[in-house]
């Protein structure tokens, strides 16, 4: 027969076992979510990253594009800086969730810039739609930094 004190000894051995057991699930449940956190922060913080550089260097080369004839000493021909100006419009619009307000109005200014490069001159107009496609975009990317970080310190997606 089990004396008492082994008995209280073997209670032990068995909360002790119990209390390491539920502390390595919760370790692990919480490792995966930190895990997840990490990657998707990550993730958008390049995503903000390339928005950002893809935007500006849509903006420069448009303005490049309606100045060609201002500055003749360009390496880039007509036709390279035309090419480099649509593939950044489509870079900014597959950045972009189609079904986002924000998203779109976005994506209308850059539509909209594209439409009026194509006159080739560098109008007030054209100068004033690059300046709401930049304060927008900041707006924007604010917005999204400071999901972000709320995420990051939640550990809870939005």
């Amino acid at each position: 027969m089990i004396e008492t004190k082994d008995k209280i000894a073997l209670l032990g051995i068995v909360a002790t076992f119990l209390v390491a057991f539920i502390n390595l699930v919760y370790m692990v449940i919480t490792s995966r979510r930190t895990a997840f956190v990490n990657t998707v922060t990550a993730s958008r913080l390049k995503w903000i990253d390339s928005l950002r550089d893809k935007v500006a260097a849509f903006i420069a080369v448009t303005v490049r594009l309606v100045n060609l004839e201002q500055s003749p000493n360009e390496a880039h021909s007509l036709s390279a800086t035309l090419r480099e100006r649509d593939t950044l419009m489509h870079q900014i619009i597959l950045h972009l969730n189609p079904h986002d307000s924000e998203d779109h109005a976005i994506q209308q200014l850059v539509e909209e810039v594209v439409g009026l490069t194509t006159k080739g001159a560098y109008s007030a107009e054209l100068q004033g739609l690059l300046v709401d496609l930049r304060n927008a975009t900041q707006v924007y990317l604010k917005k999204e930094w400071t999901r972000v970080k709320h995420e990051s310190k939640s550990g809870e997606q939005h």
